[in-house]
């Protein structure tokens, strides 16, 4: 399994932002899944581009196929209250986000953690729904802007 670090401003592994379609494509080949403006690798690596056809968000889900380290913590591998601690060592979250609880977005960061359902309070703790993130996004500077 390979292990891709992710580093704030700059990208996740050997992806960096401003790289291009094809310079991607030359580190990763062919994508498994192409629509616009994504393109999916190793079963959940999905890199984003911009207007200009270059790299301007990466968003990782679980993948078997490999682990997204940020520091020295896999972010899918934490519990999300344990996560969303862990990461606000390194910066605050966006605490007005109108899909707080669902996602939190680390402004300084450009990095965000999101899940598609929330934890509802007595449900067994073995239940794994919501209790882990199911995706980690990377974004280039101003990508995230504040919720006003």
């Amino acid at each position: 399994m390979q292990e891709f670090q992710i580093i704030p401003h700059k990208g996740v592994g050997p992806i960096e932002f401003w790289m291009s379609r094809e310079e991607v494509q030359t580190i990763f080949g062919e994508p498994q899944f192409s629509h616009d403006n994504r393109e999916m690798f190793l079963g959940g690596f999905i890199v984003h581009f911009n207007g200009y056809g270059k790299v301007e968000f990466i968003a990782l889900g679980k993948s078997p196929q490999f682990r997204a380290i940020f520091e020295d913590k896999c972010l899918h591998e934490m519990l999300a209250d344990e996560a969303v601690a862990y990461v606000s060592k390194f910066g605050e979250y966006d605490q007005n986000d109108h899909e707080l609880g669902y996602s939190y977005i680390f402004l300084d960061l450009q990095l965000s953690l999101w899940r598609g359902v929330i934890p509802i309070e007595g449900q067994a703790p073995d239940d794994p729904d919501g209790r882990f993130f199911e995706a980690v996004g990377v974004a280039e500077r101003g990508y995230y802007e504040p919720n006003m």
